[in-house]
């Protein structure tokens, strides 16, 4: 019997196996699962999970994540320490049956450990669908509530971030690797790219000081119920500047002028908000598409894969009108969409 790579597989069978996964994942946690639903399958993939006894979760499989164990515990660290001391919803991290914030499971289709994360459950649709000036206006104010916190919260002992002076956030890097879709000339607009955003993080990072970063606080991260915004998702957590936050959200906003100034208008009205003039900002906003590159060739995840040819060419484009213009855009001519 032939065995099909997990790459290679089509979404549906890679949920369907993952399904397997997760059930053996819940197994640490005291909970009776009466009912298991897929949230998302992407960078992660997440299960909403409902108990026998009415509670419901978020169980996330660190499928294409490579996190370190140090990694994962800084960021269940941070979330503990978030739902403890301040009044953000966010999502809280659940106890295994022996007390750990995380479990892991062997996975014999990718051949690895897979770190797993139960999280409470958070209500509400993702903003991403209904987001209007005023739900980012209140993004915005979240945000400027983690930096504050981050500003006087110290990582444990055993738990460390990555740091954002780097443009891939010291991961692999498959952008120098032979790929089919780089061609010469794209590589070499790449590592153009690549150096000129680099020198911006490296002046960035020495400039200022660092806390820990959400760095990837888009509106598909975050959820409105009720008159209340939700944040979820603190997998790519790293050690950085404030501004680092604020041009990652913007990567996700633009061309839309009106929600990326609801975006600084909220974090400004709960603290000062960093310069984000000039050409460091734009360099930080076009090193996102840059990592997003990075990551999506190293991912395993069928949509993604078959998402990439798109994303090469589009941010081929884009990256063209950066150097050349210095502001880094979605609208720039030739772009397709991606869905």
């Amino acid at each position: 019997m032939t065995v099909v790579a997990f790459r290679e597989r089509s979404a549906r069978a890679q949920v369907l196996h993952l399904r397997g996964t997760a059930l053996r994942a819940l197994g640490a946690y005291p909970v009776s699962v009466a009912r298991l639903r897929l949230l998302f399958h992407g960078y992660n993939t997440t299960f909403r999970v409902d108990s026998t006894d009415g509670r419901r979760f978020a169980l996330r499989i660190s499928v294409n994540s490579r996190k370190t164990p140090s990694d994962l515990r800084a960021e269940m660290a941070w979330l503990d320490a978030l739902a403890r001391s301040t009044e953000l919803s966010i999502p809280v991290p659940q106890r295994t049956s022996d007390g750990a914030l995380t479990t892991e499971v062997f996975d014999g289709a990718l051949g690895r450990s897979l770190p797993a994360a139960l999280f409470g459950w958070l209500p509400g649709p993702d903003l991403d669908a209904i987001a209007a000036p005023f739900h980012v206006r209140a993004l915005g104010r979240a945000m400027a509530a983690l930096h504050t916190h981050a500003e006087g919260w110290v990582l444990p002992d055993d738990a460390t971030f990555p740091r954002s002076d780097d443009v891939l956030m010291h991961g692999i890097d498959h952008l120098s690797r032979p790929h089919p879709l780089l061609t010469a000339e794209r590589r070499s607009l790449i590592e153009h790219a690549l150096d000129q955003v680099q020198r911006h993080y490296s002046a960035i990072y020495s400039s200022a000081p660092v806390h820990v970063l959400h760095a990837d606080l888009h509106l598909g991260n975050a959820k409105w119920s009720r008159g209340r915004l939700s944040v979820f998702d603190f997998d790519d957590c790293v050690i950085g500047v404030p501004m680092h936050d604020l041009a990652v959200s913007t990567y996700y906003l633009r061309p839309d002028r009106a929600l990326e100034d609801a975006l600084r208008e909220g974090y400004a009205s709960a603290r000062p908000l960093p310069d984000l003039a000039g050409e460091r900002f734009e360099a930080s906003v076009a090193g996102r598409g840059l990592l997003l590159l990075n990551e999506l060739i190293g991912t395993e995840t069928a949509d993604f894969v078959q998402l990439l040819p798109r994303f090469v060419a589009n941010l081929d484009l884009k990256l063209r009108h950066y150097l050349d213009a210095g502001e880094f855009r979605h609208d720039v001519d030739g772009v397709v969409p991606l869905t």
